[in-house]
Order: C-alpha cells, then sequence, then structure tokens
C-alpha cells in the first residue's frame, strides 16, 4: 500500500521538526559570528585610525622640532608641550637670547635669558634638513630639552641677527658664519677673514676626506660611502663645520673678545641620502646615526671653546617641495631702492624705519637744550651791567681817564 504524500507533506513528522530546530540553530549561529565579526572589524579600523593618528602627531613632533643640546645656567629652560615655536621666531630668539639692542620679544616662552651682565658668549644654531618620510629615522642627539616647531618658512635666514651684531659693536670683529652647501660649492657668508680662506667646494673636501685626521676618522659611518655623491654631501658638510673648529681652536684669542658670536651651519645631506637610497634603506638609518654622534662632538666642542657660555640648538625641518635657493649678499650692504613716487598707490603712510624712536629722541631733546641755552645765555647779556659784569667796558674806561 503507497503511502499518501500529500498528506505526508501537510502533516510534518518529527524528523522534520528537528530539521528546522537545527536549521534555526545554525541560523542563529550565524548571526553572532556575524556580528562578532562586524565589531571586530570596527574595532580594527578605530584602532587603525588611532594608530595613524599617533603616526602623525608622532612625526609633526619628531620631523619639527628646536633640541637644545646645550645652554648655560644664564639660560632659562621652560617645557612647552602645547604651544609651538614658529621657524620664522627663532632669529628673533636668538637676538634676545644674545641680549642685543632692539631686539623684538618673542611671545613663545619656552627660552629666555636670565641677567643683563651675564649672557651667552655665543650661539650655535644646526639647521638639519631632512626627508618627508624619514620621520622614524630622525636625528636624535643628546639634549637638554625639545620644542615642537611650526615650519612656516623652509630655510631660516640669520643675516639680519649678523647686521645686528655687526652695527652693535663697531669698534669690534665678532666671530660670525653662516655656512650652507649650494650644489657642489658651499656658500661661506662671514665678515671674518680666517674663514673665507676655508675650502668651498666639494672636490677639495673629498680629498680631505682621504686624510687621516678627516672627521670620517671620529666617527663610525657604517655602510656609508664617500664614492657616492649623496653619502660624500653629507660628509663634505661634516667636514666644512669641523675644518671651522680647527681654525678656531687654532686662534682660541679671537674668543674672548666682548662680543657675542654666531656660528649657523645648514645640512641638507641626510635628504640626499633619504633620496637616493629610500628613507627606511640601512644607509638612511646609518646616516642619521653619524649625524646624531657628529652633533653630540660639535657640541662638545663648542663647550671646551667657549667654557659651556654657549647655547647649541639643532633646528630639524623637512624638505621643502621645492629647492632650497637663499638669496646671498654681503653684511651690511647697501641696497639701492628706487625713489618713492610723489603719491602713494594705496594713500598709505610710509613705513618707519626700526631706528627712527632713537633718531626722534635724540633731535627733539637736542632742539629743546639748544632752545634754552640759547635762552638763558640771552636773558644773561640782556641784562649785564657794562661797568660792572664787563672787563671791556673797565679797560676802555680807565684808558680814557688815562688820556
Amino acid at each position: 500500500m503507497t503511502p499518501n504524500t500529500e498528506n505526508s507533506r501537510a502533516f510534518p513528522t518529527i524528523a522534520d521538526d528537528r530539521l528546522h530546530a537545527r536549521g534555526d540553530n545554525f541560523l542563529a549561529i550565524d548571526y553572532l559570528l556575524l556580528n562578532h565579526m562586524t565589531c571586530l572589524m570596527k574595532m580594527a579600523f578605530a584602532a587603525s585610525s588611532v594608530v595613524f593618528i599617533l603616526l602623525c602627531l608622532l612625526a609633526s613632533c619628531f620631523g619639527q622640532q628646536l633640541i637644545l643640546t646645550h645652554a648655560p645656567a644664564s639660560v632659562t629652560i621652560q617645557q612647552q608641550h602645547n604651544e609651538k615655536l614658529a621657524a620664522s621666531d627663532v632669529p628673533r630668539l636668538i637676538t634676545n637670547t644674545l641680549g642685543l639692542p632692539g631686539s623684538e620679544k618673542v611671545q613663545w616662552s619656552g627660552l629666555q635669558s636670565g641677567s643683563l651682565f651675564k649672557r651667552p658668549k655665543a650661539n650655535v644654531l644646526l639647521t638639519v634638513v631632512t626627508a618627508q618620510s624619514s620621520d622614524l629615522n630622525d636625528v636624535k642627539p643628546q639634549s637638554v630639552a625639545s620644542f615642537p616647531v611650526d615650519a612656516d618658512l623652509p630655510l631660516l635666514d640669520l643675516t639680519p641677527v649678523m647686521n645686528t651684531i655687526q652695527s652693535s659693536f663697531l669698534e669690534h670683529e665678532p666671530l660670525m658664519v653662516d655656512l650652507m652647501a649650494d650644489n657642489n660649492l658651499f656658500d661661506i657668508n662671514t665678515p671674518n677673514d680666517i674663514f673665507r680662506k676655508l675650502p668651498n667646494s666639494m672636490r677639495s673636501l673629498a680629498d680631505r676626506l682621504l686624510d687621516s685626521d678627516s672627521v670620517l676618522s671620529r666617527l663610525n659611518i657604517g655602510s656609508l660611502n664617500s664614492s657616492d655623491t649623496p653619502d660624500l654631501k653629507l660628509m663634505a658638510e661634516m667636514q666644512m663645520v669641523d675644518h671651522v673648529l680647527k681654525t678656531l681652536q687654532e686662534k682660541e684669542g679671537l674668543m674672548k673678545g666682548k662680543t657675542p658670536d654666531l656660528f649657523s651651519f645648514v645640512f641638507t645631506g641626510l635628504k640626499h641620502v633619504a633620496d637616493a637610497h629610500g628613507a627606511d634603506s640601512a644607509r638612511t638609518k646609518d646616516a642619521h646615526r653619524v649625524m646624531s654622534d657628529f652633533i653630540d662632538s660639535v657640541t662638545q666642542d663648542f663647550r671646551k671653546l667657549y667654557k659651556d657660555n654657549v647655547v647649541v640648538e639643532v633646528l630639524t625641518v623637512p624638505a621643502p617641495e621645492k629647492k632650497l635657493v637663499r638669496k646671498t649678499r654681503s653684511l651690511l650692504q647697501q641696497t639701492t631702492t628706487p625713489a618713492p613716487s610723489g603719491k602713494n598707490d594705496y594713500n598709505l603712510a610710509w613705513d618707519y624705519d626700526q631706528d627712527f624712536p632713537a633718531m626722534f629722541n635724540i633731535i627733539l631733546w637736542l632742539m629743546v637744550l639748544l632752545a634754552v641755552s640759547v635762552f638763558i645765555i640771552s636773558y644773561g647779556m640782556w641784562n649785564i651791567d657794562p661797568g660792572r659784569d664787563s672787563i671791556i667796558y673797565r679797560m676802555t674806561s680807565q684808558r680814557l681817564k688815562k688820556d
């Protein structure tokens, strides 16, 4: 007897109920697994976002900062965690630290000078240009303090600071050097004749690196090779600074003057090494390590030369998109400007010179003093007694009586 298929479909059996129950359980398990996977994906995405933000913050902190490797006791250091120092304020910060007259105050209070009678004898600024993608391999020398910097300028110009020093001490000759590599030559901006005799070409410095007493003899260069052009540029920059130090060591009497000294060195070799070999390559890591060791050595040398009365700063800035080009000119050079027209296009007043307040006060009080002096002399002459107060009338009157 054949079973009735319609009745069997209309009335499910116990086995069918078990199968449906198992299917519902599998669906519930799949739903729970899907929820767990979704939560895990959300957590992983949030964690990756947090890590990315932290890396960006660390890159901004390590990529752009002012590292203070040494400061005398007369300089007060205050850590600034939130407030950044603008790169354009670094020249004014150096001017205030050295106590130069006519310097504008900087709102940033991370580095301040103490007594007016105890100022640093010299300031050394080492500007290190790093690659954009080498945030984890930045230069890390031994430091006293470090401050975040807002790199609003691709390259600093310390010519105004040098002009201020030279104009404030006209009777003396302060030591000032502004050094930067420009292609295969070095741009040396200095008023001192002893630094103008230094070698300023890559070829001469490459030959100098082969000597036994070069800067490479004191550094562990690792995988760097002086035969490669990017590596050679970095080594030549360090050798050039070593030449300046040896010149100072040979003539220590020049540092006993009463004028503040200023030294500025710009290193672009790290960027060339990172661009040529990669930001994460072994050579780039060795270049950052060698640069850190060299900065420590330079700091110790300047401390010995100035007996710890020197401020040494390291400014790390990322490489700009455009090529670094610095317009150079001689110190205190008179620039020819076109004669101003009688009428301003925008009907604005002409800008005042920074020495206008001093000139105005000198002229004003000199005029007041001359006016008072003329009035006193005139008043005395008006009330003079010819017979008693003047020797001229006395002599003439006696001669008349004798005659």
